[in-house]
């Protein structure tokens, strides 16, 4: 069975298909928030990915962002018994 997910090209491609994955599995089984810290040079990627961000944190000496993911933006998947 063909994913539903959006197609990405190029660089990033592998990491945006996980990620799509990821939050509408978590969409699918009823979460309402999807929240991550993401390295600060990796941010702009998951804002092209309809992700909100929320403040800056420092983890383990670098620079993260607090993010969170727009729900709407990820159908939920289809889950297989």
């Amino acid at each position: 069975m063909r994913n539903h997910q959006p197609v990405h090209r190029g660089f990033g491609a592998l990491g945006a298909g996980l990620i799509y994955k990821a939050v509408s599995t978590a969409n699918a089984i009823g979460c309402d928030r999807f929240l991550a810290n993401v390295q600060e040079q990796n941010a702009r990627f998951f804002q092209r990915l309809h992700w909100l961000k929320l403040e800056e944190r420092v983890l383990h000496g670098r620079v993260h962002a607090h993010m969170e993911a727009e729900l709407g933006h990820y159908p939920p998947a289809e889950l297989v018994a």
